[in-house]
């Protein structure tokens, strides 16, 4: 039989709209003779030929014109490099061999084989990326080599944009109590992108708790100020950093707490030192809507009681009003607060003792009011919170006031007898007795000292002083001064002057001339009114 591989004496004309026929088979059906030998290979759809010791395919190289990725998000071939995602590549370009391989070459020469390489064509190649690859060996090559050993490479293929990174680690972020006020970073979400890319936060699951908090989508801080009286515990919520390349979210918490502090109004509201201050200049009402947990429930209370008013004539100093400074464990509820007014004095002309001043009162204490100043007829001043300064006489000595046990002290002696008429006592103070009269002498009844009160600077509870003696129609002694915003008494015919406003201290008391009460026009000073004043931490 004639070999069919035999073209001699054939004719060997071959026309440009045919080709030749050659031998084709698998590579299990390759014959191995001599070189020469062309033969196509149904296995690598390639030609190939025997070059007397192995079959070598005949190929042109590949071209790649682009590939396109399984990232939908911004730019699909700037990967997002969280570590555990593996994107799909899909290279375009033209005749790829059967058997490819593809390699993905780093900017530092590091090469990674391609995962689940797929010929889907001659022209288009699947392939995966490798989890060990990130943005340490950008920008990425692609290189496709056909089974004949040629290849194509395209140049800075893809790359991998670093996700977004969390600042702080997952978990509770703070605590927070109804009505308070989170501002700044004190509650922080947010995330650093190592591209700079600009970020955009959002809360996918969960919530904030209560309402009045809000994150901001721009810095990732939560802020605002709690309210909706939420249970107390543990609000998960997670967040979701996004940029245009990259994603990455976050489980955080925030956790609602007992309020630490006391919320409540009533009186004139202040703050201070780390105090919010109430006082009450009136009477009225002090409201606690929230009490505060433990020494934080704690407030501090001063209630003085209204001072009395300055005897005449000759009188004594009024007494101040009772003191009372303490604590109180607050609860939620309203107060009843009591503001006593001052002591009043009696008409021109007449003996007449100066008026108590009124109690003030909260939490269950009560502060006694000032006692009143004595007078010329020899009566003793009154008692009350701290006393009443004794009046001066012709007769003798006349006592003042005693105090109210714990909230103030006595008032000063009057004295004298004729011809020379003696001093008023010095009404008693919070923290110190009045002080005597002393007839025939330049001394007169000083009033009892004060209270600086939590070393604020001002004075409360001081007793009036006591009013100045006579001989005959000549003033012979000087009245005596008020203490701590007391009334100083009187000199000689004229009126003692009246304790401050709202300190608690008493009036002054009233000077005299010649032998009898008609015959002054002098009047005692009034006492001042009290005072309420409450204090806890913020």
């Amino acid at each position: 039989m004639a070999d069919s591989r035999d073209i001699t004496g054939k004719n060997r004309k071959f026309k440009g709209t045919s080709g030749i026929v050659l031998p084709k088979g698998t590579e299990a059906q390759r014959v191995d003779t001599e070189s020469g030998e062309l033969r196509f290979n149904t296995d690598t759809e390639l030609m190939e030929y025997y070059d007397g010791t192995a079959w070598k395919p005949v190929d042109a190289p590949p071209t790649i014109s682009s590939i396109s990725t399984s990232d939908s998000t911004g730019d699909n071939t700037i990967l997002n490099a969280d570590g555990s995602t593996l994107y799909t590549i899909t290279i375009n370009g033209g005749n790829f061999s059967i058997n490819p391989t593809v390699k993905f070459i780093g900017n530092t020469g590091t090469e990674y084989s391609a995962g689940n390489v797929t010929r889907v064509s001659g022209s288009q190649i699947t392939c995966t990326t490798l989890s060990n690859m990130g943005t340490s060996d950008d920008p990425y090559d692609i290189q496709v080599t056909n089974a004949s050993g040629l290849s194509a490479t395209l140049d800075d293929a893809f790359s991998f944009n670093a996700a977004p990174v969390f600042d702080n680690p997952s978990g509770q972020i703070g605590t927070v109590y109804d009505g308070q006020t989170i501002s700044g970073s004190t509650f922080d979400v947010s995330a650093t992108d190592a591209e700079g890319n600009t970020i955009t936060y959002s809360i996918i699951s969960g919530s904030l708790p209560g309402s009045g908090l809000s994150l901001s989508s721009s810095t990732g801080l939560i802020t605002g100020t709690l309210s909706g009286t939420p249970s107390l515990g543990n609000y998960p919520f997670v967040v979701r950093a996004s940029t245009a390349e990259g994603v990455i979210e976050r489980q955080f918490s925030i956790q609602v707490v007992a309020n630490p502090f006391v919320t409540a109004s009533g009186g004139t509201e202040t703050t201070s030192g780390g105090y919010k201050y109430h006082t009450f200049t009136s009477s009225g009402s002090f409201t606690v809507s929230y009490a505060g947990t433990g020494s934080n429930s704690i407030a501090d209370y001063l209630i003085v009681a209204g001072g009395g008013g300055g005897g005449l004539p000759y009188g004594g100093g009024g007494g101040a009003g009772g003191l009372l400074d303490s604590t109180v464990t607050l609860s939620a509820q309203t107060y009843t607060i009591t503001v006593g007014g001052g002591g009043s004095t009696g008409a021109t002309g007449a003996d007449a003792l100066g008026g108590s001043g009124s109690n003030s009162s909260a939490f269950g204490q009560t502060a006694t009011g000032g006692g009143g100043g004595g007078r010329y007829e020899g009566v003793n001043g009154l008692g009350g919170g701290s006393g009443g300064g004794g009046g001066g006489r012709n007769s003798g000595t006349t006592t003042g006031g005693s105090g109210t046990a714990g909230q103030g002290n006595a008032g000063g002696q009057g004295t004298g007898s004729s011809p020379i008429y003696g001093g008023g006592g010095g009404g008693g103070g919070s923290t110190g007795a009045g002080v005597n009269g002393v007839a025939g002498t330049s001394v007169n009844g000083t009033g009892g000292t004060g209270t600086d009160w939590k070393s604020l600077g001002t004075l409360y509870a001081g007793g009036g002083g006591g009013g100045n003696g006579s001989n005959g129609s000549t003033a012979t002694t000087t009245a005596g001064l008020g203490s701590a915003r007391g009334g100083n008494g009187a000199n000689y015919d004229t009126p003692g002057t009246s304790g401050a406003t709202n300190s608690g201290s008493g009036g002054g008391g009233a000077g005299g001339v010649g032998s009898g009460p008609a015959v002054g026009t002098g009047v005692g000073g009034s006492g001042g009114s009290g005072i309420v004043i409450i204090r806890y931490p913020i």
